[in-house]
């Protein structure tokens, strides 16, 4: 492989830079806040449903509730849990 050296002076540098820049700044796409989803503990979403372990344990081994695993940590968010007092009611 062979090296090439280039020779420029700073205000070329600069204006390399500065176009760079520029550039970058105008394909920006600004990032929208995104509302953070509320995660619920079991013991908050036996609450929320108004049922008890046993039930929401049913529930989420058939399937009926998704939820998050965070190692042994189980979280269900709260949007799906309203999803699911909508469609199907309280348990």
């Amino acid at each position: 492989m062979e090296q090439v050296t280039i020779l420029t002076n700073e205000t070329d540098i600069k204006k390399i830079v500065n176009d760079i820049v520029n550039e970058l700044k105008k394909n920006e796409q600004p990032i929208e806040e995104q509302p953070q989803e509320r995660l619920l503990t079991s013991a908050e979403t036996c609450a929320f449903l108004r049922c008890s372990k046993p039930t929401l344990h049913r529930l989420k081994k058939n399937g009926t509730i998704p939820f998050i695993r965070f190692g042994k940590n189980i979280r269900y968010k709260q949007s799906d849990l309203e999803k699911l007092i909508e469609t199907k009611g309280r348990y």
